[in-house]
């Protein structure tokens, strides 16, 4: 129910945002194409590591100074792939994941992020992405102890009958 509702209103904001997002003022297209050669770079770095760009690209706009730039020149590169790389899916995975980890500290950065994903209109992406954040989501859960999948009571070491019962 709450990720359909985020999923709502993640689109929402792309459709509000999506003219904002592809038109930037000259110094913020300054900042996207200097992003974009930084992305373009750990994709020649990381070509025969889909993992490891996986991660860079998590590091890279995780570290960002603005991680809303970061993310539009992700989708900017990944948009030169074609539909089937894997490389552009890692591209995704990455992004997914950095934007699971600033909606920790920062929602609207990560809303935003959302919804220039979603405005972009790729749909490999947009999986990517959502299979990225999804993954890192499970993962900090998972670290924060919420996730250890012990079913409730499981463990639980309480007889089955009271000891009055005897």
């Amino acid at each position: 129910m709450l990720k359909s509702m985020y999923t709502a209103v993640a689109f929402a904001v792309a459709l509000a945002f999506a003219a904002i997002a592809f038109n930037p003022s000259p110094a913020v297209a300054q900042d996207i194409a200097g992003a974009q050669a930084d992305i373009e770079a750990l994709l020649v770095q990381y070509a025969g590591d889909i993992d490891g760009l996986e991660a860079a690209i998590e590091e890279y706009v995780t570290n960002s100074e603005d991680p809303e730039v970061a993310a539009q020149a992700v989708i900017a590169v990944a948009a030169g792939l074609p539909a089937d790389s894997d490389l552009k899916i890692a591209l995704g995975r990455g992004l997914g994941a950095a934007i699971a980890v600033i909606a920790l500290t920062n929602p609207t950065a990560a809303t935003n992020m959302q919804a220039l994903v979603a405005a972009s209109g790729d749909e490999t992406l947009v999986g990517a992405v959502s299979s990225g954040t999804t993954d890192k989501t499970a993962s900090i859960e998972r670290n924060a102890g919420g996730g250890d999948d012990t079913l409730v009571g499981e463990d639980d070491q309480t007889p089955e009958e009271p000891a009055s019962a005897t």
